[in-house]
C-alpha cells in the first residue's frame, strides 16, 4: 500500500490500497465487537447478539461496522452521537470521557438499548468515535410488557452523561443506575465490556492512523462516503420511478393498527414515507422515528445492495417521513417497550410495496418480526433470585429463490440456547421442535416455526413477561403466496387470548410457546401456475411432491 503523509493521500486513489484499508476498518469493529461479547455477563449480549460496536469519524458519520451485531444500529448510533454532542460540545470533551444515554428517542427505541460512545484522541485533537449499543438484561420497571402507558412505567431514563470523565468512572451515576436495576452485577458488568469494546475500535483505528500517517481520518470517510453513496444511487436508478403503497396490520391486542407506507422513487433518491399509519397507541407499540427510520433503510439497503458495508453513505439518498404523533413517528413520553412491532414491520410493508416491480428480489413476510424477548423473573428453591431473558426466533419469509428458514430476519439476532436458560434458572425445556407445515405455502415456502414446552420446577411461582404478535395478523406471503401460522401461547394448556404483559407459571406449571411461520413467495403467479401445470400434465407431482414443491394440494390443482 501507497504510504500516506497528511500531505500525500494518494492511497485513496489506490483501488486495491483503499480496499485493503476499508476491510481493515471492519476488521477493527469485528474485534470491538468480540471483545464486547466475550467480556458481557448477559447472555442477550452474549449468546443472542442484541448489540452492535461502530466507528465513526470526527463528525458521528458512521464508517464501519461488525457483520454479526445487529445491522439497524447502524441507523441509530450516529444520530445517538449528535444529540450527546448538543449535551456536551466536540471542544469539552477529553481524552478518557465516555459518553452514555437510553434515552428511546435519543438511541435506539427503548430504555433496554444503552448507548456507550467514546470519543478518540490523537495528539490531543479529536479524530473519530466509537460506539457501543447494547441490549441490558434489566433497567427497572414493571416488568409487565404492554401494559405500561407511558415510558416512565417502563425502567431507569439516563440522559445524556458522562460515564466516563477524564478516565474516572462517574460513580454518582454509576451507583443511581444500579440501584433501579434487578441485576445489578450483570448490568454493570455489560457496562464495562462495552466501555473496553469501545477502547479496541479506539486502539485500532489510531492504530491504522499511524500506519498510514495521517492524522485526520476525514478524507478516507469522506471517500468510502462517496463511492458507498454513488454504488446505492446506482442501484436506485435501476427500480422504475413511481410511487409503491402497501399497508400491513398489525393490532392484535390495541385495536385496529396499521402501518400504511409510501415508497416514492425518483432517479436517484427515495423517500419513504408512513403517512395514514395508524395514531399513537396508549400501549407500549410505539415507534420512536429514530427506530422507524433504522428499520426502514435497512431492509431497503438489503434489496438494492446487499453486499454493500454498512456505513453513513448507504442511506445519503434515502430521506424517511413519517407524521409526528403517528405509531412511526411517536412522541415522548408514550410507552415504547414493544416498538419492535412497529420498527420491525417496516420491511413487510416495504417489500410488499416494491414485490411487483421487483418480484426476483423481495422476501416473504419474516414470522420473527417482531422479534419477541419473553423475561422470566423468580427464585429458585433457596430463595436467590433470577431475571432471565428468552429470545426466541419464527420462521423468516421465503427467500428470494430459496424457502426460508428458522432465523431472526430483520432483527439479526439468534435464539437464547436451551442450555444457558436451564443453567440460570429452575425452568426445564420438556420440548423444543420445528411445526411442521407452519411457513406459508408457495413456490417458495415461509420458514417453519418452532414450538417450545417449559416447566417451573422451583416451588415458587415464575413471572413470565411476555409480548407476542401475529396472534390474529401471521406473516403474509407476497406475489399471491400463503401466510405463515401464527403464534400461539398457552399456560397449563390453556390458550391465552392475550399473549402480552406479565403472566404467573405457578410452581410445575407449563408454559407453550408456539413461534409464527414465515409468509411465503411465488416469485411470478403466472409463472409458477404453469410450471405447476406443466409438472402435474407430465405426472411428476404427487400429493407428497405438490406439498413439497408448491405447498398445495395436488387435487386442488387438478381442480384448479
Amino acid at each position: 500500500m501507497t504510504s500516506a503523509t497528511p500531505d500525500n493521500l494518494q492511497f485513496l486513489d489506490d483501488p486495491v490500497g483503499l480496499r485493503i484499508t476499508w476491510d481493515r476498518l471492519v476488521s477493527i469493529s469485528e474485534e470491538a465487537a468480540a471483545t464486547l461479547v466475550n467480556m458481557a455477563f448477559s447472555s442477550i449480549i452474549r449468546e443472542v447478539g442484541d448489540y452492535s460496536c461502530l466507528l465513526m469519524d470526527e463528525s458521528g458519520s458512521s464508517l464501519a461496522q461488525p457483520k454479526t451485531s445487529v445491522p439497524v444500529f447502524i441507523g441509530t448510533l450516529p444520530a445517538t452521537v449528535r444529540h450527546l454532542l448538543a449535551k456536551f460540545p466536540a471542544d469539552t470533551l477529553r481524552p478518557g470521557d465516555s459518553l452514555i444515554t437510553n434515552d428511546p428517542w435519543l438511541g435506539t427505541g427503548h430504555l433496554n438499548d444503552v448507548t456507550v460512545v467514546t470519543p478518540v484522541f490523537r495528539a490531543g485533537k479529536l479524530v473519530a468515535f466509537t460506539g457501543s449499543a447494547a441490549h441490558m438484561s434489566d433497567i427497572g420497571g414493571s416488568l409487565n410488557m404492554g401494559s405500561s402507558r407511558d415510558m416512565f412505567e417502563e425502567g431507569f431514563l439516563i440522559p445524556p452523561s458522562k460515564l466516563m470523565h477524564e478516565g474516572e468512572v462517574n460513580q454518582q451515576l454509576l451507583d443511581l443506575f444500579l440501584a433501579n436495576v434487578r441485576s445489578p452485577d450483570r448490568v454493570e458488568g455489560d457496562l464495562h465490556a462495552m466501555l473496553a469494546a469501545n477502547q479496541v475500535g479506539a486502539s485500532g483505528i489510531l492504530g491504522l492512523m499511524d500506519d498510514l500517517n495521517i492524522t485526520s481520518v476525514t478524507p478516507l470517510a469522506e471517500k468510502i462516503h462517496a463511492l458507498t453513496e454513488q454504488a446505492m444511487r446506482r442501484a436506485i436508478e435501476a427500480v422504475p420511478d413511481g410511487r409503491y403503497e402497501a399497508a400491513v396490520d398489525i393490532g392484535d391486542y390495541e385495536g385496529d393498527i396499521h402501518l400504511n407506507v409510501a415508497v416514492i422513487v425518483n432517479g436517484s433518491e427515495i423517500v419513504i414515507d408512513y403517512a395514514g399509519s395508524s395514531a399513537e397507541s396508549p400501549f407500549g407499540s410505539n415507534c420512536p422515528m429514530s427506530f422507524t427510520y433504522a428499520y426502514s433503510v435497512y431492509p431497503l439497503k438489503c434489496l438494492l445492495e446487499p453486499n454493500l458495508p454498512n456505513n453513513e453513505g448507504c442511506f445519503k439518498s434515502i430521506t424517511v417521513t413519517a407524521p409526528e404523533g403517528s405509531i412511526a413517528n411517536a412522541r415522548p413520553p408514550c410507552a415504547v417497550e414493544m416498538r419492535n412491532r412497529v420498527g420491525h414491520m417496516a420491511h413487510a410493508a416495504i417489500f410488499s410495496a416494491l414485490a411487483d416491480i421487483m418480484p426476483d428480489r423481495v422476501m416473504g413476510h419474516s414470522g420473527s418480526a417482531p422479534v419477541t424477548c419473553d423475561v422470566f423473573a423468580g427464585q429458585f428453591d433457596d430463595g436467590q433470585r433470577f431475571v432471565e431473558s428468552l429470545c426466541v426466533n419464527g420462521g423468516t419469509g421465503a427467500r428470494p429463490a430459496a424457502d426460508g428458514i428458522v432465523t431472526g430476519f430483520p432483527g439479526n439476532m439468534s435464539s437464547t440456547p436451551v442450555e444457558l436458560i436451564e443453567s440460570a434458572t429452575p425452568l426445564l425445556f420438556l420440548e423444543k421442535a420445528i411445526v411442521p407445515d407452519s411457513g406459508g405455502a408457495g413456490r417458495y415456502r415461509g420458514g417453519v416455526a418452532q414450538r417450545m414446552v417449559i416447566r417451573n420446577t422451583s416451588r415458587f411461582p415464575v413471572s413470565h413477561s411476555m409480548f407476542y404478535s401475529r396472534q390474529r395478523h401471521p406473516a403474509e406471503g407476497v406475489l399471491g403466496a400463503a401466510p405463515g401460522a401464527p403464534n400461539y401461547v398457552a399456560i397449563g394448556g390453556e390458550p391465552l387470548e392475550k399473549p402480552v404483559g406479565r403472566h404467573d407459571i405457578p410452581a410445575g406449571g407449563e408454559v407453550t410457546i408456539q413461534m409464527p411461520g414465515g409468509g411465503g413467495k411465488m416469485p411470478v403467479a403466472e409463472r409458477c401456475h404453469s410450471a405447476m401445470l406443466w409438472d402435474l400434465q407430465e405426472g411428476y407431482i404427487t400429493d407428497e411432491g405438490a406439498r413439497r414443491d408448491y405447498g398445495v394440494d395436488s387435487n386442488d390443482l387438478k381442480r384448479g
